[in-house]
């Protein structure tokens, strides 16, 4: 990892030698600067002018003066002029000097130019009035890489391409400078369907789509739709203008392909490259590594995405994920309950271990990538539990092949300890897993990897998303201790901070209710294990016969555990954070963050709600009356344009189909239940716990 280092001769006063915490929080910047020295007054501003870029620093120009624009106040008002010079130092680094009279500009480089700017516009979005407080600020990351890997997955596969470009907007304002692109992931099977996407059509191989199709509900009719569709950036072939555009904006797009785990689609459509099994019949799952057709077929296909994708755009990485290679069940549509596996057992494959597979399969593939001088990042996670990462990059050595990156992941706890003796290393957490279940707080995940690989010595924070603008405060975390993360008070500051920035008129009891809600979001288990269960998702992945909703519903009617209870506190720790909550401002490319939390805190407690209300209609002693189903029917329906109003418009259809596998089977539910035994009457069995 590099170390930041003070620029030498930085042009400050002696007084940013000691900088205190009040300092930094006196201007709510996110990231969060190394040094921060306020001096009275403020400097009006009419409009910036910026004097000649040297050579050097204008790689950005374009970008620098959209940027300068922003800084506007009134006609009558001074023109402030901007000066940039470099100086030596290590990259990104950068110093600001805001004075009556003008504003300059030192960095090492054209990015830390650009990152100077963004600090100006975001101390102008801070300040009150068409002034910029007298300040200065030296600055440069902890973390060389960091950014944001988008999976392809449910919801970004509806991202068009003007989508796309308000995220690397967004990404780009907090200084994050790599953003990667999964182009193919293949899961189980999801709400009846295979979950696979290909977001790059290959010419030489047009039988590799991923068509879609998704039973929701409109909220123009109120009815449940279904309608088919292929993934938007394979639909109209917008990669390159994602690459493009996130280039121009000091940006790195890093394409992921999937496999040899997390593969259907291509063994499937192309059974000449599946594993095959002892009988010697494509599995459709996972690759054969031995035969020479086989190897042919991938050598073909991996320079058909090179040559018409990361060559022509400049791509010269790709992450080539190598990620839970194992067998699995709930991918084959005739048998869910049968285990299919990825492993080979040709011949030649057969002699192999997994680790071995694996490596055959990275080894080949990142011979090819090199053909075209391109290098590979993997996640960590199969090739250690192999045991197989040192001879892996002993092979690679042996065979010319350039070192890869080694993506060190875990999203709760333990998370792992990365190795930096061989390769190059990256820390990374996540921002979010799934857009349309309940928003998560992963401050915690986020700060212990990087606190790890900080000490370990990775050099990058680079974590999995899925692109939603609900997840602004774990993305914006994640810029802020990946800019500076040492020293650094972690997620206490950074709630701070948080806090000030999108509630300046009450920071303090935002901070509080951002806490106390963090009890119920920022809980890992509670989240994933118990109340993300309401929605169907996981039970559409289960080959089991119980049926959806009755078994959930069957599950939150014990008494001991008294699991509704659990429910019940959820739902009245929310309401109070909700009551409590002051109003916010807005920030610049994002929606407004407390807008946006209280949309998710209340669709998550309707959600919830609504679920304990379906469960006590279904055990109360007589039947509901028409007047409490429609009820029930009234809240269902206004949950859904909650939904509908409050997600991103290429996240809403998703996340309708998950609120809306549970309201459409209300009132059949209930009746199933009743029909049955029934449910047990609520009860308290312990007197003491309230």
């Amino acid at each position: 990892m590099r170390e930041y280092r003070r620029p030498v001769d930085a042009g400050g006063s002696k007084e940013s030698e000691a900088v205190t915490m009040a300092e930094l929080d006196a201007l709510p910047l996110i990231p969060r600067p190394r040094h921060v020295a306020r001096h009275p007054g403020e400097a009006a501003v009419g409009w910036l002018a910026i004097e000649a870029l040297p050579d050097g620093l204008s790689t950005y120009r374009d970008e620098i003066f959209a940027l300068a624009k922003v800084v506007a106040g009134t006609p009558d008002l001074p023109v402030l002029p901007v000066t940039f010079d470099r100086f030596d130092g290590r990259p990104e680094e950068y110093t600001l000097c805001i004075q009556r009279d003008e504003v300059r500009i030192r960095a090492t480089d054209a990015l830390a130019a650009l990152h100077a700017m963004r600090t100006l516009v975001d101390v102008w979005d801070s300040a009150d009035g068409p002034a910029l407080p007298l300040a200065d600020i030296e600055d440069g990351p902890s973390f060389a890489t960091r950014g944001v890997f988008v999976e392809s997955y449910a919801g970004v596969d509806h991202m068009d391409l003007a989508e796309w470009r308000r995220h690397i907007d967004r990404l780009a304002q907090l200084k994050l400078n790599t953003l990667g692109v999964s182009i193919y992931g293949c899961w189980d099977i999801h709400h009846g369907q295979r979950s696979e996407w290909l977001f790059t059509p290959l010419d030489e191989f047009p039988e590799l789509r991923s068509p879609r199709r998704m039973v929701t509900w409109d909220p123009a009719t109120e009815r449940e739709i279904e309608y088919h569709y292929l993934p938007r950036m394979f639909e109209h072939d917008f990669f390159g203008d994602i690459v493009c555009y996130a280039r121009e904006r000091g940006i790195d797009v890093l394409p992921q392909l999937g496999g040899p785990g997390h593969s259907t689609l291509i063994p499937r459509c192309l059974p000449e490259l599946s594993a095959v099994d002892e009988d010697g019949n494509p599995t459709g799952y996972g690759y054969c590594v031995s035969r020479t057709t086989a190897r042919d077929t991938l050598t073909r296909l991996i320079r058909a995405l090179a040559r018409q994708h990361l060559t022509p755009n400049g791509v010269r990485r790709l992450h080539v994920a190598g990620d839970e290679y194992y067998p699995i069940r709930n991918v084959d549509p005739d048998d869910r309950t049968r285990v299919v596996s990825p492993y080979c057992r040709c011949t030649g494959c057969g002699q192999l271990s997994p680790g071995q597979l694996l490596m055959e399969y990275l080894v080949l593939v990142g011979q090819v990538l090199a053909e075209n001088d391109i290098t590979m990042v993997h996640w960590h996670d199969t090739l250690v539990r192999e045991g197989v990462l040192d001879d892996y990059l002993d092979r690679l050595d042996a065979a010319g092949v350039p070192e890869p990156v080694i993506a060190w992941w875990k999203y709760n706890d333990p998370v792992p300890t990365p190795r930096t003796d061989r390769a190059e290393s990256w820390s990374c957490p996540t921002t979010g897993l799934a857009p349309f279940l309940f928003q998560l707080d992963f401050g915690t995940n986020i700060e212990t990897v990087l606190r790890r690989g900080q000490a370990a010595g990775t050099s990058g924070a680079f974590a999995y998303s899925i692109s939603d603008p609900s997840d602004h405060a774990n993305v914006a975390f994640l810029a802020d201790f990946a800019w500076n993360c040492d020293p650094s008070e972690g997620a206490a500051s950074f709630r701070r901070r948080w806090a000030r920035l999108i509630c300046p008129d009450d920071p303090d009891t935002a901070g509080y209710v951002l806490s106390m809600a963090s009890t119920i979001t920022a809980c890992y288990p509670l989240m994933m294990y118990l109340l993300n269960h309401v929605h169907p998702l996981f039970a559409t992945t289960s080959p089991d016969d119980v049926p959806y909703p009755d078994g959930v519903l069957s599950a939150f009617a014990a008494p001991q555990p008294a699991l509704g209870d659990v429910v019940r506190q959820v739902i009245e720790t929310l309401r109070d954070a909700l009551a409590t909550m002051p109003n916010g401002r807005d920030v610049r490319h994002w929606p407004n963050p407390v807008t946006a939390w209280r949309n998710e805190t209340t669709r998550m407690a309707d959600t919830l709600d609504l679920f304990l209300a379906v469960l006590d209609a279904a055990r109360q002693s007589e039947p509901p009356t028409e007047h409490e189903t429609a009820q029930l029917a009234s809240r269902a329906t206004a949950l859904l344009h909650l939904a509908a109003n409050s997600k991103a418009p290429y996240v809403a259809p998703v996340a309708l189909r998950e609120h809306w596998g549970l309201i459409r089977d209300i009132e059949p539910v209930i009746k199933r239940l009743r029909d049955t035994d029934g449910l047990r009457p609520a009860e308290s069995w312990y007197a003491w716990l309230l």
